[in-house]
């Protein structure tokens, strides 16, 4: 029992320390995008990479976060969603598929400063049917969706703390209810 406590207090406290109190809702930063030798692999997420999907790579945004994001140097604008995690080159925020990139002016140019509009967080959960929408998230063009309507449409979430490749802790969330693990002594 005491052991349960420490490790609940120990939790609570990484939990403060490395969360903000509220997430952020917009980024900046540079992205850049899958090169061709990725199409059919396997993302994160158990996907395969299709350049012909809206989709991005992201460090820590659940899996299935709608993501619009600008080029403000072209006012480009597309919607993507997270189903990998990246970059893994320094100073990159985001990686985007080669329709994304496509539609932000990305093609030929690599790279761009971008800004970053979180629509919707993901539930961790993404579909693996290889036959889904190129759509992200059933996003539908041609009709404006309000944020309340997203976020009354969530399911429930478990929040839970999860160490990363890195060794560090941080928060994460899924829709199914994460198994408990004996605490080694």
């Amino acid at each position: 029992m005491i052991l349960k406590t420490v490790f609940l207090l120990f939790t609570a406290t990484i939990t403060s320390l490395s969360t903000p109190s509220k997430p952020k809702k917009t980024l900046h930063g540079k992205i850049s995008y899958y090169a061709s030798k990725f199409e059919g692999r396997k993302t994160s997420s158990g996907q395969r990479y299709k350049a012909t999907r809206r989709t991005a790579a992201h460090k820590y945004l659940p899996f299935g976060t709608l993501l619009e994001v600008t080029n403000p140097s072209n006012g480009l604008v597309t919607v993507v969603k997270v189903n990998d995690r990246g970059p893994h080159s320094r100073g990159r925020v985001l990686d985007v598929s080669y329709a994304a990139a496509k539609d932000l002016g990305l093609i030929g140019i690599g790279t761009a400063s971008v800004k970053i509009k979180v629509l919707s967080f993901g539930d961790g959960v993404v579909s693996l049917n290889e036959e889904e929408d190129e759509t992200p998230m059933g996003v539908d063009s041609t009709q404006q969706t309000s944020m309340v309507d997203v976020l009354l449409s969530r399911k429930p979430m478990y929040m839970m703390v999860v160490r990363d490749s890195e060794g560090r802790f941080r928060l994460d969330s899924t829709a199914t209810r994460p198994m408990s693990l004996p605490v080694k002594e």
